[in-house]
């Protein structure tokens, strides 16, 4: 497992102009008062120098935050039951929903920085505390965890944790080097109420482990549909041409759509696909595939790992 370095956090902030993310330091008297100034998409604000109160207003940033050694004082209800961030978050207080903030439970939390990508959400929270956005998606996650070790004055941090987790990544590899160097084909394929999703790198559910990581391809027309925006809606009919080439299959089944999921699976254009027939299908949960963190990611690459070994 990823070790997490504990860290310490200190306070203040205001909001100007300006353009690409960068942070500079600017001291004031007394360390609890010294702040630094950070370009974001949104301007210049001026964050305290070492945050103590953190508030991390959307699930997404969460993991980052804790992988960072920080504990957030709130954060939103997605993340309480996620099995990988339990141990962490001792302590921290739900915020409620990320697009339905209680903002007068952040209010009482006296945060000195707030974390959000919500757009609307942004214009009441600066009111509360300096507010940085980050565009969600305009990061892949290694880079978005250097970009919040800038924000959070963790950037040695945010090395190590990415170094570590390259070791680790690189261990597995080496243990799964006939699976990759076979060049067989894993997809990703989600079912909910109404629709069916493909899925890349970049839109979790562990694409981002498979094919940047471990190095392994989908089916050349999964690639050319979902890869480019991260993810393609398809046909039930469409299966056999898009899946027919998986030597592997990662499945999701959404909460709204456990009655479609039975019924296609009981589907012969399900059960005749190459990957189903072999038996080398693994069903993910989608509350622990959702994130794309140092954490959450490796809790699946232990996850995806030990499925590929069993299935070689």
């Amino acid at each position: 497992m990823l070790v997490l370095s504990a860290c310490a956090t200190s306070g203040g902030g205001t909001v100007t102009e300006s353009g690409q993310s960068t942070a500079s330091k600017t001291t004031s008297i007394g360390d609890e008062a010294a702040t630094r100034t950070y370009e974001s998409d949104k301007g210049t604000i001026t964050l305290p120098e070492h945050p103590q109160r953190v508030v991390v207003a959307v699930g997404d940033y969460v993991g980052d935050v804790l992988a960072l050694g920080i504990t957030p004082v709130g954060a939103p209800d997605t993340v309480f039951n996620v099995p990988y961030y339990k141990k962490y978050l001792n302590g921290v207080e739900n915020i409620g929903d990320s697009y339905a903030l209680s903002l007068e439970k952040v209010i009482t939390l006296k945060p000195d920085l707030i974390i959000t990508y919500d757009e609307k959400a942004y214009e009441n929270l600066k009111k509360i505390a300096p507010t940085v956005f980050i565009p969600y998606g305009k990061y892949q996650y290694k880079d978005r965890l250097m970009e919040l070790g800038k924000v959070l004055n963790k950037e040695q941090e945010a090395k190590k944790c990415l170094a570590d987790f390259a070791t680790m990544i690189a261990e597995k590899k080496q243990a799964l080097s006939d699976v990759i160097d076979s060049g067989k084909k894993i997809a990703i394929f989600e079912i909910t109420g109404k629709e069916l999703y493909l899925y890349g790198k970049s839109y979790g559910r562990g694409g981002a482990i498979l094919y940047d990581e471990l190095g392994l391809h989908a089916p050349e027309k999964v690639e050319k549909a979902a890869f480019e925006k991260g993810w393609a809606s398809i046909s039930i009919e469409a299966l056999p041409e898009m899946l027919g080439d998986a030597d592997y299959l990662m499945l999701g089944i959404r909460g709204d759509g456990a009655d479609q999921g039975k019924d296609i699976l009981s589907k012969s254009v399900w059960k005749n696909l190459s990957a189903v027939k072999l038996g080398k299908v693994y069903q993910y949960s989608i509350d622990d595939f959702y994130f794309q963190d140092p954490i959450a990611l490796t809790y699946q690459l232990e996850l995806i790992s030990d499925f590929l070994v069993s299935k070689k």
